[in-house]
């Protein structure tokens, strides 16, 4: 296989679009700052920034390192020059869940404050957490990614009024569990417009 470098230079994008990518990497996700692929036949995810955000590759390495070694976000393989490696997680996003209709439990809720916990403790401001950046894997743990505004100093408020719009809605008995994607995407931008009563 190609060194990684070589592949990542073999990316093409035009502005924040991916139009172009060696058939050695397969894309998995693409956020405001960055396109994520996997390694086709191996257990690495590569994060590549868009060109006016590659100084985060390096900001986003370093808040990786402070949370090394524990069972609640991926292990940091390498740091380039706008790009990360990380340990490629197999399972499925919170919202993919919904998605999906498998429900979300409170053992998943209080698996994500551990990990936010976590965090907080070694000095971090979680920050914009929502259902895309939570991955259920398929060994049923939660894991976090896309971590790189962790250093954030104001209260981020999304993960509180997730919580509070899962057991005020989403726990009672008859609340659906599935729901259409657009759906999902209407009630984010409800919320993002502070229309929604949570």
């Amino acid at each position: 296989m190609k060194p990684i470098k070589e592949l990542i230079l073999a990316i093409k994008f035009d502005k924040d679009q991916v139009i172009e990518i060696p058939s050695e990497l397969q894309l998995i996700g693409q956020g405001r700052s960055a396109a994520v692929f996997r390694v086709v036949g191996s257990m690495k995810a590569v994060k590549v920034f868009y060109s006016e955000q590659r100084d985060l590759a390096e900001k986003e390495g370093k808040i990786y390192e402070q949370l090394s070694n524990y069972v609640y976000y991926p292990q940091l393989i390498e740091v380039g020059e706008g790009y990360l490696v990380i340990e490629y997680l197999e399972g499925m996003t919170l919202y993919d869940c919904l998605v999906s209709g498998i429900p979300i439990t409170p053992s998943m809720v209080d698996m994500v404050d551990e990990a936010l916990n976590y965090a907080r403790a070694k000095g971090l401001n979680p920050s914009d957490i929502h259902l895309r950046n939570i991955i259920l894997t398929n060994d049923h743990k939660i894991k976090l990614i896309d971590v790189v505004r962790f250093t954030q100093e104001k209260e981020c408020p999304h993960w509180p009024d997730l919580k509070r719009a899962y057991y005020a809605y989403y726990q009672r008995r008859f609340f659906p569990k599935r729901f259409p994607p657009f759906f999902i995407e209407m009630v984010i931008r409800l919320y993002r417009r502070r229309l929604l009563p949570i």
